[in-house]
């Protein structure tokens, strides 16, 4: 994917854009278009739990002889993980497909950044669903933007709800 220019990591993401929330106002104002912190971490948040929750392509098509494919938009999501049990996945595997999916099609977060930990108490699993934490920085002017999110990846149907416990409180 093609990296962002400084004015468009600042910017609300194509799809908050494109979006008209108030059809019947031709001119926004500067509050609707200028991208707070909070609003910044609720549409990464948004997109993340999205991109989390599609099953790409390579899930249903051998994409072996097409790498582009595999490593473009076409390819979105993350492979499909329903019918799994906790026991059957590989942790650090695990760790590091969701780390490199979120690298891949989540622009605004700095990569360096990005680190992806299994909750592995067995207080907070059982065998169909499993819990782990995305914490990252969000680029962001003058500095980047602290982004933690708890995640529950629902083994069975292969959904994920993801939500950032301090987020209703943050600016």
């Amino acid at each position: 994917m093609a990296e962002l220019t400084q004015q468009e990591k600042l910017q609300p993401s194509m799809l908050d854009r494109l979006t008209d929330d108030m059809p019947d106002t031709q001119k926004e104002s500067r509050d609707r278009r200028v991208l707070s912190l909070k609003k910044l971490r609720e549409g990464v948040l948004r997109d993340i739990s999205w991109l989390l929750n599609t099953v790409n392509l390579s899930s249903i098509v051998d994409l072996d002889a097409y790498p582009e494919v595999e490593k473009s938009v076409l390819n979105y999501g993350m492979p499909d993980l329903s019918g799994h049990t906790v026991e059957s996945l590989e942790v650090p595997e695990l760790e590091q497909l969701i780390k490199n999916t979120i690298i891949n099609y989540e622009p605004r977060m700095i990569k360096s950044s990005l680190k992806i930990t299994v909750i592995s108490d067995e207080g907070s699993m059982n065998s169909s669903s499993l819990i782990f934490d995305i914490e990252g920085e969000l680029w962001a002017q003058p500095m980047p933007v602290h982004l933690y999110m708890q995640t529950e990846l629902d083994l069975e149907s292969g959904s994920v709800v993801a939500r950032n416990p301090g987020l209703q409180s943050s600016n």
